[in-house]
C-alpha cells in the first residue's frame, strides 16, 4: 500500500518554464506616470539595501522625532530628492 499523496495535475498554463515565462497580454499596464505621486500603494514589496551603521541609527532616530514610519520617511526622502533635483513625478 502506497503511503505517497496524488499530486494534483498542473495545467500547461500554470506552469512557466525558466527563462520563458510570459506577460499576461490581458493583465492593465502598471507605469509609475501613472501612480499618484506621495500616495503609497496598496501592495508593497520589500526594499533591501545595506547602509553603515551610522546611517541606519540616524535614519531611525529622525523617523522616530518625526513621528513617521520607516518606509514613510523614505518616501518623503526621495519626494524632497527629486524636488530638489527638478524631477517631476506627476
Amino acid at each position: 500500500m502506497s503511503t505517497k499523496k496524488k499530486t494534483a495535475a498542473l495545467s500547461p498554463g500554470l506552469v512557466a518554464v525558466k527563462g520563458q515565462a510570459g506577460v499576461d497580454p490581458n493583465a492593465p499596464a502598471r507605469h509609475l506616470e501613472n501612480e499618484p505621486a506621495g500616495v503609497p500603494s496598496k501592495a508593497s514589496s520589500p526594499l533591501n539595501f545595506k547602509v553603515d551603521e551610522v546611517f541606519r541609527r540616524r535614519f531611525r532616530l529622525r523617523a522616530a522625532e518625526a513621528d513617521l514610519k520607516l518606509n514613510e520617511l523614505l518616501r518623503q526622502s526621495l519626494d524632497a530628492w527629486e524636488e530638489k533635483q527638478g524631477i517631476k513625478t506627476e
